[in-house]
């Protein structure tokens, strides 16, 4: 088998050219809860767009494709003004580290300036009460660079795709780190201590594989996730209560020569008493080959306005949220 090639510490590097790299990608999410089983799929691309010395790179998101809730285009009045709404964010410049961590939003002040024609193009579809809050909450979140930020922060395809993959391995092709994933509704990231192993060898597709296992080591309990808590407030009423149980995998597949991703297979499982499972897939599509996740638009695409992220109700699906977090302020 062939080794892959490492630099200092077994470290691994993204190595990247402007103007030479965009890759398509499907996604797909999928989250159970208990015997309830609901989907998302979208496309989109990623594109490197410059390297800021000693900063950041500097990497282009543009949606592709509608997005598919449970296989279906979402018709809801609230969905498709979200969707509507959301589209002052893309293109999205994202600051991203050279460890391929996400820092935040790179073009805020475009963002902004964008806003006054969305809000137009929003305004001759929708009229009425409803309306001008979500705008007025709109607003309120694109309101300073921050608060941009954590949006992207808190959602979980930014928070898995752009992790610290491109770092030193050490001798023994593994590090631990605790790691935090949006997966509790509204509730602040839920902690994870992970061990994270690279292949020193190419698998039989020729590319490089690296595997995360963790567990919960969150100070929350349970319940507290599942009330969507992001304060371990059942300790405070009972210092002895335990914390969350559950478990987090994934793998990662490089590119051998750009080290760019692949594809990724994540799954978070939070041990409540309604067993709740987040499953998280990214395909790099290519056009001369099908793809597990691939989307392609069908006769009976609906033309117009869609919702990124659906809502079916604050304690049923929690899989994605840019847009739909406004509604339940």
């Amino acid at each position: 088998m062939e080794k892959v090639e490492f630099v200092d510490q077994h470290a691994l590097k993204l190595q990247l050219k402007s103007g030479d790299f965009c890759r398509s990608y499907g996604v797909q999410y999928t989250y159970l809860s208990g015997e309830k089983e609901h989907t998302i799929k979208f496309n989109l691309d990623i594109s490197f767009v410059k390297t800021m010395i000693d900063r950041a790179r500097i990497f282009k998101v543009e949606r592709t494709s509608p997005v598919f809730l449970n296989n279906k285009v979402p018709d809801l009045v609230a969905d498709q003004l979200a969707y509507e709404c959301g589209k002052v964010f893309y293109p999205l410049l994202l600051e991203i580290d050279f460890d391929g961590q996400y820092i935040g939003v790179h073009n805020y002040t475009e963002l902004i300036s964008r806003w006054s024609e969305t809000k137009k193009a929003v305004l001759e579809y929708f009229q009425g009460e409803t309306t001008e809050m979500y705008l007025e909450l709109m607003e309120e979140a694109i309101s300073t660079p921050e608060r941009v930020s954590e949006i992207f922060r808190n959602e979980l395809f930014y928070s898995v795709f752009f992790s610290a993959v491109y770092k030193p391995y050490g001798g023994g092709f593994k590090v631990e780190e605790q790691l935090s994933f949006p997966i509790a509704g509204r509730a602040a990231p839920v902690e994870f201590k992970t061990t994270q192993d690279v292949n020193p060898f190419l698998n039989e597709a020729n590319y490089i594989e690296i595997h995360h296992q963790g567990v919960v080591t969150d100070r929350r309990s349970n319940a507290d996730l599942l009330e969507e808590q992001s304060f371990p407030l059942e300790q405070l009423l009972n210092p002895d209560a335990a914390g969350a149980t559950g478990t987090y995998t994934a793998k990662y597949v490089l590119d051998p020569s750009t080290r760019s991703i692949r594809s990724i297979v994540a799954k978070w499982i939070l041990e409540l008493n309604i067993p709740q499972e987040t499953e998280l897939k990214i395909f790099e599509l290519i056009e001369d080959k099908e793809e597990e996740i691939k989307i392609i638009a069908t006769e009976n695409q609906q033309r117009g306005m869609t919702f990124l992220d659906g809502n079916a109700s604050p304690k049923g699906r929690k899989v994605t949220d840019i847009f739909n977090f406004l509604w339940e302020k």
